[in-house]
């Protein structure tokens, strides 16, 4: 896949900020810390691999998210915009929500049951 400059921009964006957001975490600085109390010097290094898939007009249409799926996502500090769902909150009728190949890796990597979704 070929990527325009605007969107290498947006995932050296990401990139940034998802080092930020490590680089700032009090719970990560404190486990570093912990392990050196113990006498070690520690490197971190972590590797984020980003997966890009095109969507089609139809199925970003039909993939509409209900009130559950929302508040799933949001404990994993995902944030959800408000165009996925209905005026009640709740899947727009005849929605469906498309799942690709690499979602159904990274439930399996949660340990979320995806047999009905293969």
């Amino acid at each position: 896949m070929q990527l325009d400059d605007h969107l290498k921009n947006l995932l050296r964006e990401l990139g940034h900020a998802i080092n930020d957001t490590v680089s700032e975490s009090d719970r990560i600085t404190g486990a570093i810390a912990g392990v050196r109390a113990h006498g070690y010097d520690i490197v971190l290094k972590l590797d984020a691999t980003i997966g890009l898939a095109r969507r089609d007009a139809a199925a970003a249409e039909a993939a509409k998210l209900t009130t559950l799926d929302r508040r799933f996502l949001e404990s994993l500090r995902i944030q959800v915009d408000q165009e996925s769902f209905g005026e009640d909150g709740d899947k727009k009728p005849g929605a469906r929500l498309a799942v690709t190949p690499q979602d159904v890796r990274f439930l399996k990597s949660l340990r979320i049951a995806t047999d009905d979704l293969e």
